[in-house]
């Protein structure tokens, strides 16, 4: 019970911050936009580093991790059934939310995870980046009040996992 209320309060918290117009703006383009811009500078990446067999294997990998990403979301949103924020709290959701399921776990966590991750693996500095974007994205979701932190929390560690997973399998 504990964890659900700190879950609720920081979320909340976050959700609150966005009534500074400046947060609430960058809540709301990261909430909706960032993701994209995310991966077309990753496909730019992939581009530019025009080395057959490593843009083969990058992309098997971000493949795979997407792919085990979607089936750990799934299998996890199918055990833990939960409202959005903004319906259980009676907010207004910052973005559009026609098309939004369950809650818990974030799909956008995981999916800005699962392919930010596999840079990482193999440029560490590129990597990095799209690592701290990835969490802006997630920080986003909560900030606009879609999401709990346990939700992208969780996404994003399935997200991760999901990238070691399709390297060991990419590796081996």
């Amino acid at each position: 019970m504990f964890l659900a209320k700190l879950d609720h309060t920081i979320s909340l918290a976050l959700y609150t911050m966005t009534r500074a117009r400046s947060l609430h703006t960058v809540a709301v383009v990261f909430a909706r936009w960032v993701f994209w811009v995310l991966l077309i500078a990753i496909g730019a990446f992939v581009y530019l580093n025009q080395e057959p067999l490593f843009v083969a294997e990058l992309i098997k990998v971000m493949t795979l991790s997407i792919a085990f990403g979607f089936i750990g979301n799934l299998w996890l949103g199918k055990i833990f059934v939960r409202k959005r924020p903004f319906i259980t709290h009676k907010l207004h959701s910052l973005i559009p939310t026609h098309w939004l399921g369950a809650s818990f776990p974030s799909d956008h966590a995981m999916l800005s995870f699962a392919i930010a991750a596999p840079l990482s693996v193999v440029d560490s500095v590129t990597g990095l980046w799209a690592l701290i974007v990835a969490g802006l994205i997630a920080l986003s979701r909560v900030s606009v009040g879609v999401h709990y932190i346990s939700d992208v929390l969780i996404g994003s560690a399935v997200g991760v996992i999901a990238t070691l997973l399709a390297v060991f399998f990419v590796t081996f």
